[in-house]
């Protein structure tokens, strides 16, 4: 039977809360101030914990940060219920680690159905794989920004998510990274909450709870709201995520800073594939060049980096085969100057290639991904093919006749 925690000073709210999750048949317990919630949490292990934010002793926003701080309680939903309304208090509440935030007074049925999905969510995340597998990790790197890496990383990771499944995307770009708004996602759980791990400390379970699943299947893990918080995680730290996420999918996309960050060369030491992201404009070829020199040095192999353009603006762009001459490398893919699409499918939350699929440069982004994927899947048919799969073999044999 599911257990619920329900922490609130006020006996009556009790009776309440109680009265309108009857529907779920869960086992509600209770406590009256912060400190005994704590001690109950810990005795009761519930499966959701439901508080309130003004308490006699410790409020709902410390009390939510305490628990978050003890492993057993790392994943556990918590929902703040409280009379504050306001932006900054619902802010505050998702800040401090809460995975939902619901104002007083509530409808019985919103609370019955928030809790409902609270519960749901939590099964959905992933488990450990029972037989191991490698993931491959692909990187999307520019030494400037503007270069739309983040509209690449996204589009291209929920491609290969369409196309094989068990896909997830990591936003490193600590400074206002952009993946969870692309997604149209809140930023509930983040990088944040684990960056006070060492290395030795992480682990799946761990590490799961601040794993989201998109609404397309794609898994990922949003940057942090202030950058003060994506400071802290350290870099032997990323990479043992990345050895354990490694494990447990198909393939690993990154939208890395656009530095050599400790964040970012713990990535890309890892990479089996570094997207080095360019615009066709001076600036950007010595932004590349200087990738280029510091990949060579730190001792990456050169069939590691797969060179791509995007323009991001429409006229009085450097010629591509110049830029190719200048690099010593040709481009791997090109993308067109599509600006209403892009700026669109940012400003509601809708990607490329899951609200338009059917637009030229969302066909490009499939295919792409496609190319980047793994040999093995790249020969063989999927057992039951996605409607992404099927197009990109559409388009395939068409360039055929």
């Amino acid at each position: 039977m599911t257990r619920i925690l329900f922490i609130d000073d006020e006996p009556t709210n009790h009776q309440l809360v109680s009265k309108a999750l009857e529907p779920l048949n869960a086992q509600v317990s209770f406590a009256e101030d912060g400190t005994s919630g704590i001690a109950r949490a810990r005795t009761l292990k519930p499966d959701v914990i439901i508080t309130d934010v003004m308490m006699p002793d410790i409020n709902g926003y410390e009390l939510t940060r305490l628990l978050r701080r003890e492993a057993q309680f790392f994943s556990t939903p918590i929902m703040v219920l409280t009379a504050q309304s306001g932006l900054q208090d619902k802010l505050r509440a998702f800040e401090f680690g809460a995975d939902d935030y619901l104002s007083k007074p509530f409808e019985p049925a919103e609370l019955a159905a928030r809790v409902s999905a609270l519960i749901r969510r939590a099964e959905m995340i992933p488990a450990v794989s029972v037989e191991k597998q490698e993931a491959q990790t692909i990187v999307l790197h520019s030494l400037r920004g503007g270069t739309g890496c983040s509209t690449l990383a996204v589009n291209i990771g929920l491609s290969l998510s369409s196309l094989w499944g068990k896909t997830i995307l990591l936003d490193l770009t600590m400074t206002a990274g952009q993946v969870a708004l692309m997604l149209n996602s809140n930023l509930s759980r983040t990088w944040a909450d684990v960056a006070r791990f060492q290395a030795g400390e992480v682990d799946i379970d761990s590490l799961s709870s601040i794993i989201r699943v998109h609404e397309s299947g794609l898994s990922f893990i949003a940057a942090p709201t202030f950058s003060d918080e994506g400071e802290a995680l350290r870099g032997e730290t990323l990479s043992a995520v990345i050895a354990l996420l490694k494990e447990n999918y198909q393939y690993i996309i990154a939208d890395l800073p656009h530095d050599f960050s400790e964040a970012s060369l713990s990535a890309l030491d890892v990479a089996d594939t570094i997207l080095l992201v360019g615009t066709p404009d001076m600036a950007s070829v010595r932004a590349t060049a200087a990738a280029l020199d510091a990949y060579q040095k730190l001792g990456y192999p050169r069939e590691k980096v797969k060179p791509i353009l995007n323009a991001t603006f429409p006229r009085s762009s450097l010629v591509k085969e110049k830029i190719e001459s200048a690099m010593g490398m040709g481009f791997v893919a090109s993308f067109p100057h599509v600006p209403d699409v892009v700026v669109e499918a940012i400003n509601f939350g809708r990607p490329l290639v899951l609200e338009k699929p059917n637009e030229p440069i969302s066909a490009m982004l499939e295919d792409f991904a496609f190319f980047i994927s793994k040999n093995e899947h790249k020969k063989s048919k999927p057992e039951t093919p996605s409607e992404a799969w099927t197009r990109v073999y559409k388009r395939y044999q068409n360039r055929k006749k």
